[in-house]
């Protein structure tokens, strides 16, 4: 424990957190304070990413942290990311980063809540499993319904709208995979969700 409390502490003093520049203070336009690895630039994070240095993961937590308040607190909101898991998140963020070393983190990050809010969960939303062969997840039975609709707005799916992801659903998302390059295995897989249900698609 000791060990991860020394390398935080180096860690936010190579992000510059501690100096009055990276401060971010409240105003009466609704500007608010930031803190923690939110602040760190984009050039540290895809440095530690490609380590996959416990940096990395703290920032990844951090973000975790972040999208679980914005849950709590922004208003007819379940879940923010109903679907996208931590791994996708960071990928995402990575891209941006890439492009954008001198970002920061937090910024990113809200602004990719702001662009995905549309897609959110309002209410709660029960999981169930989802298996494909070997390959098993937990979907929100919103989720299942709402690539039921996608797969048959788009023309890949013709059965009825409901939560079980049967045969038919599964060869609706292989013909889908299809459609976009991608290895047909008929598994709900984060990039074949993110490609069907990203608002921006």
């Amino acid at each position: 424990m000791k060990n991860v409390i020394k390398l935080f502490a180096i860690f936010l003093l190579l992000s510059g957190m501690f100096s009055s520049k990276s401060a971010i203070s409240a105003d009466n336009e609704g500007q608010h304070g930031v803190r923690g690895a939110g602040l760190t630039s984009c050039a540290i994070y895809e440095k530690e990413r490609n380590l996959k240095s416990q940096v990395y993961f703290i920032i990844a937590s951090w973000m975790d942290g972040y999208i679980t308040g914005t849950n709590q607190w922004a208003n007819d909101t379940y879940d923010i990311f109903p679907f996208q898991s931590t791994e996708l998140i960071t990928s995402i963020i990575s891209a941006h980063c890439q492009k954008n070393p001198k970002d920061r983190i937090y910024p990113v990050l809200r602004n990719l809540i702001e662009k995905i809010s549309q897609n959110r969960l309002s209410k709660q939303s029960k999981k169930i499993d989802v298996g494909v062969g070997e390959r098993t997840t937990k979907l929100y039975i919103e989720v299942v319904i709402r690539l039921k609709e996608k797969l048959k707005q788009t023309g890949h799916y013709h059965g009825d709208i409901n939560s079980v992801y049967d045969g038919a659903t599964i060869e609706a998302i292989k013909t889908y995979q299809g459609s976009i390059g991608f290895n047909q295995t008929g598994f709900p897989d984060q990039l074949t969700l993110w490609r069907l249900l990203n608002p921006s698609q």
